[in-house]
């Protein structure tokens, strides 16, 4: 009996080493090995490639993609057919953007003018399902001429402070020279994006018009207030030290702009310009949403903006750039801007949690630029404390 328990014994030892020797031994799979190859062919359905080289494949254009699982990024060039080989990668959806900056003397041929900042893009959100066990080529549409502009939106501060019960007085917006040259915000438009959920109007699929019920633009004649490349520039609902009302909040007493409406109980630093106000008939001060929303910036006179009903009228292609947030990011379906400007949405901030949303820097060997691809699903990310007039990442 002794020896039947010891044998018994001894195949237990053995069975329970070689199950560890297998468990030690069952390595994660690396991503390479669930990987494949994916071609993306490049089409652009403008036409302005036809009319400049007799193709529509579009070479030298730059295309990001991001998985949904893994949040990895990927950024490839197009070759001379228009294609970008992405290898190794693993099989997710994909949030895709593309684009191919034009320049002057392509714009030439097209226009008949030598024209700088523009872009041919995919407008609209594109998300691609790439899959090991389906490998054909696939094909990306971009099919709109956008300005790109040297100013950009480049921070939305609009939540509120933590701890502070529903103070909200601190908000605002920055905007950012992208460029190489001194750029000049005199008579550049901020505008508030409409759009109503209570009276179910929402105006994201006009096809030439961005809707807004408050304008307001810088002050200048021309060029009276530069903006020097990489420098940001803070627009505050009020330019004062709101830390004396809420400690948690932000100094903006020494910001470039505050908006100030003269025909309410509003606040006014007299050491800090005004914005102009254009158009706002209600509230006692510039506001934007806690949680969600979208702003514009335009480069247009006041002239060429039109009525409609108790709404002022931007035309597209006077946009500069332009910004949506969502206090549920996965709902796109929600969107108030049209994707010809902004294809994403960035956002899921809750209130008073003093949280910010900032464009994502990079540096190109020179100096730190801002992520631009038309789509801010992409080019933002959530910090946890706005940072007026520097950047969370660049200069902390």
């Amino acid at each position: 009996m002794r020896t039947l328990i010891k044998i018994f014994v001894i195949v237990l030892i053995v069975f329970f080493q070689a199950c560890d020797l297998l468990i030690s031994t069952d390595e994660k799979p690396s991503s390479t090995e669930r990987g494949t190859v994916y071609n993306i062919q490049l089409i652009d359905s403008s036409g302005s490639f036809q009319i400049i080289y007799g193709s529509n494949t579009i070479s030298s254009a730059e295309v990001l993609l991001k998985s949904n699982t893994l949040g990895t990024e990927y950024n490839l060039i197009s070759d001379n057919s228009g294609i970008v080989t992405l290898a190794d990668a693993i099989s997710d959806q994909y949030l895709v953007s593309a684009k191919r900056r034009l320049t002057p003397e392509e714009m030439e041929i097209l226009t008949g003018q030598r024209l700088e900042f523009h872009r041919l893009v995919n407008s609209k959100m594109t998300i691609l399902d790439l899959r090991a066990d389906n490998k054909q080529t696939v094909t990306l549409v971009l099919d709109k001429i956008i300005l790109d502009s040297p100013v950009i939106i480049s921070e939305i501060y609009a939540c509120g402070p933590p701890g502070a019960g529903l103070y909200y007085h601190d908000k605002y917006i920055e905007v950012y020279n992208q460029s190489d040259s001194v750029a000049y915000l005199d008579g550049i438009i901020v505008a508030v994006v409409y759009a109503s959920s209570y009276l179910g109007l929402n105006y994201v699929d006009d096809p030439e018009f961005v809707h807004s019920k408050s304008l307001w633009k810088f002050p200048g004649s021309g060029t009276e207030y530069p903006i020097q490349p990489g420098e940001f520039k803070v627009c505050a609902e009020d330019a004062i030290d709101h830390r004396i009302n809420a400690d948690s909040s932000v100094d903006l007493s020494h910001v470039s702009f505050e908006f100030y409406k003269d025909d309410a109980p509003d606040i006014d630093n007299p050491q800090i310009p005004n914005m102009i106000r254009i158009y706002q008939d209600s509230g006692n001060d510039w506001l934007i949403g806690g949680e969600q929303g979208a702003i514009v910036i335009a480069q247009v006179d006041e002239d060429s903006l039109q009525w409609y009903d108790d709404q002022k009228l931007i035309p597209y292609k006077y946009i500069l750039d332009g910004v949506e947030y969502l206090d549920d990011i996965t709902r796109l379906d929600k969107k108030r801007l049209s994707p010809i400007i902004d294809a994403g949405g960035t956002g899921g901030i809750q209130f008073y949690t003093g949280k910010t949303q900032e464009r994502i820097p990079y540096f190109n060997g020179q100096r730190y630029l801002l992520k631009d691809d038309n789509n801010s699903s992409i080019d933002f990310k959530v910090y946890d404390h706005p940072s007026p007039e520097f950047h969370n990442e660049i200069n902390p």
